[in-house]
């Protein structure tokens, strides 16, 4: 196989390392984006809750 045989294989285990990668950030950023809104209809219902307790 020689050393272009070898640079091939480590160039696609970099690329696939980087992949991995990439869609960890992806995940990550959307469960941050998605924790804002879940953050925040747990504080309606507690606003709901705390208003019907007082009526």
């Amino acid at each position: 196989m020689g050393l272009l045989g070898t640079l091939k294989k480590k160039n696609n285990k970099a690329q696939a390392l980087l992949e991995y990668a990439v869609i960890v950030a992806v995940v990550s950023a959307a469960v941050v984006a998605m924790s804002t809104y879940a953050f925040r209809a747990v504080q309606a219902t507690q606003q709901m809750i705390q208003e019907e307790a007082r009526n």
